[in-house]
């Protein structure tokens, strides 16, 4: 039987000082492909991930937070305090034995501590460093600091985002940190790949602020080709209608979005054909864009009188269009209603939904690994499978300085009698 091959990155060590969501995450890719990330933390200012719940049972703890697990499994982790006299370097002699070095800081952060790129690559110089600031280390933005929720908006997604003639309201959550990480990640791999084939380090200056740009590339080119501005549509969508979300009876909201004139027989036939349906208001899509509101009326009232409450009997019976009979449906009941008949629907769904999703669970997408402190958690697994030689969780995320001895001792090579002493000195804090 042949040996398995290795994972695309096995024998490359990262020292991964990024933070928070967008820097961890783009390490992790590495790390569940197989490389040694090594998170390097400091419990003198803890990474602020840490301190971000949701937590295990409600009781708040730096190694306590599913938050920051999610983002570091399959990681290391070490601690060291850059502000000890020997702090830096000791982060040195760790980024003399690596090939990456990733951090998001803001500029000039790395620098004041001597491990700005340019001192690194003088003892390691092939190496390759990424730098994920909000705004990258020029301009006049530069030095400002911020989360996804500061960046969604400078990067115009709250401005489509709420309803119209109302404030932005924004995603909700920190949008851009996933779907940064990607444009981070591929520029990541590329310098790798040119290092593989060159033996020539590289220096990437990633700029959060202009990735998530590349997000919105359909509003800038309606800007830049037709000098419309395009803004806050609520539910609404320029290429469907109806668009909407409408509430079922247990508390879920199922989606409806018919594009095409298909989707829309589709639907008349779903609802049994009312009468409404045929108004030679409604016959064609560019039509029906300016009816929407009557459309939602009609459904509102059509889903409200179908659905059912999860605990109701299920032969319950209602009069449809054109005297159809049809049975009440809790959400996803009617969801697969609506799909059979050929109507682009889904229904909005809840964490306890998604953990129950059976397409994530034939897919394998959930983890289960075991916390020091957290005991047996789920974790979210890669989004994609190499066929020859798949993405792996291989632990769970590290409690702080969890792996110092190792790291001190085997790759950096302190001495036992230097790791203690250095220990009792506060260097490892």
């Amino acid at each position: 039987m042949p040996e398995p091959l290795k994972k695309p990155f096995a024998g490359l060590r990262v020292a991964d000082f990024a933070w928070v969501g967008v820097g961890p995450s783009v390490s992790k890719y590495l790390a569940d492909n197989g490389a040694e990330v090594i998170r390097v933390e400091s419990s003198t200012y803890p990474e602020s991930l840490r301190r971000v719940g949701p937590f295990v049972d409600d009781v708040p703890g730096i190694d306590r937070s599913g938050y920051y697990a999610n983002f570091n499994s399959s990681k290391l982790g070490m601690s060291v305090n850059l502000k000890h006299q020997r702090g830096p370097e000791l982060a040195k002699r760790l980024v003399a034995e690596c090939d990456v070095v990733t951090e998001s800081f803001t500029p000039g952060t790395m620098a004041r501590f001597g491990l700005d790129y340019e001192s690194l690559r003088a003892i390691r110089p092939d190496l390759v460093m990424i730098s994920m600031p909000l705004y990258g280390q020029t301009g006049p933005w530069a030095p400002y600091m911020g989360f996804g929720h500061v960046l969604q908006g400078a990067a115009g997604f709250n401005h489509l985002t709420g309803w119209p003639g109302e404030p932005p309201i924004g995603t909700g959550t920190a949008y851009t940190d996933f779907l940064v990480p990607h444009f981070a990640a591929i520029a990541l791999i590329a310098a790798l790949d040119y290092r593989r084939r060159t033996g020539i380090g590289q220096y990437i200056d990633f700029s959060q602020f202009e990735a998530a740009v590349h997000g919105l590339g359909t509003a800038i080119l309606d800007w830049t080709a037709n000098g419309h501005v395009q803004t806050r549509m609520g539910n609404r969508d320029n290429e469907a209608a109806p668009h909407g979300c409408y509430k079922c009876k247990d508390g879920k909201w199922l989606v409806i979005g018919c594009e095409t004139e298909q989707h829309w027989a589709a639907l008349k036939a779903a609802l049994g054909r009312p009468e409404w349906c045929d108004l030679e208001r409604m016959r064609r899509r560019w039509q029906r864009f300016e009816e929407q509101r009557e459309i939602d009326r009609h459904l509102t009232f059509w889903i409200e009188d179908v659905t059912r409450r999860a605990e109701d009997p299920e032969e319950i019976v209602v009069e449809g269009g054109e005297g159809l009979r049809m049975r009440k449906y809790t959400s996803f009941e009617l969801m697969r209603h609506l799909q059979s008949f050929g109507v682009p629907a889904g229904v909005v769904q809840s964490p306890e939904d998604m953990h129950a999703d059976p397409q994530l669970k034939h897919r394998g997408h959930y983890w289960r690994l075991n916390h020091t402190v957290m005991g047996e958690r789920t974790y979210d697994g890669p989004a994609f499978r190499l066929s020859k030689t798949p993405s792996e969780l291989t632990k769970a995320a590290p409690c702080l300085g969890e792996d110092n001895e190792y790291v001190y001792r085997d790759v950096i090579g302190l001495s036992e009698d230097e790791f203690v002493e250095l220990l009792a000195d506060g260097a490892f804090e």
